[in-house]
């Protein structure tokens, strides 16, 4: 007896993915301490971390500032109002992974990075000195 297969592959010409971030955004320098998490949803599956940013702005989930380099992207300089303070050597790191518990350092910054589907992006107020 033969068995016969037939197999129907279907593509969705035009279907777009999109990709959920969950941000946690942490300053523990100031007093009282600031810590706040959502989750940035219906992000293209390409884009970088400043595009995700941009999103939750417009969803109204958090406000963030900076500055351009023409070579390296945006520095964070601002988070939902809680500016980095250079001269006292504070800067906002940016932290990822898959697992909440063991984010670690990006090596990319936000104009960068491409976070992963439910990917965890911390944004960490600390002192660089």
């Amino acid at each position: 007896m033969k068995l016969f297969g037939v197999f129907l592959v279907v593509f969705y010409v035009g279907a777009s993915f999109s990709k959920d971030v969950h941000i946690i955004i942490e300053d523990v320098i100031h007093q009282p301490p600031y810590h706040k998490t959502f989750t940035a949803g219906g992000n293209s599956e390409s884009a970088v971390l400043e595009e995700v940013m941009n999103n939750a702005v417009s969803a109204g989930n958090m406000t963030y500032d900076g500055t351009r380099h023409e070579k390296w992207g945006l520095y964070i300089t601002t988070i939902d109002g809680i500016k980095a303070d250079e001269s006292k050597f504070q800067y906002w790191q940016i932290l990822h992974g898959m697992d909440v518990k063991n984010l670690k350092p990006s090596q990319y910054g936000a104009s960068s990075l491409v976070p992963k589907d439910n990917e965890f992006v911390k944004f960490f107020l600390k002192h660089w000195k």
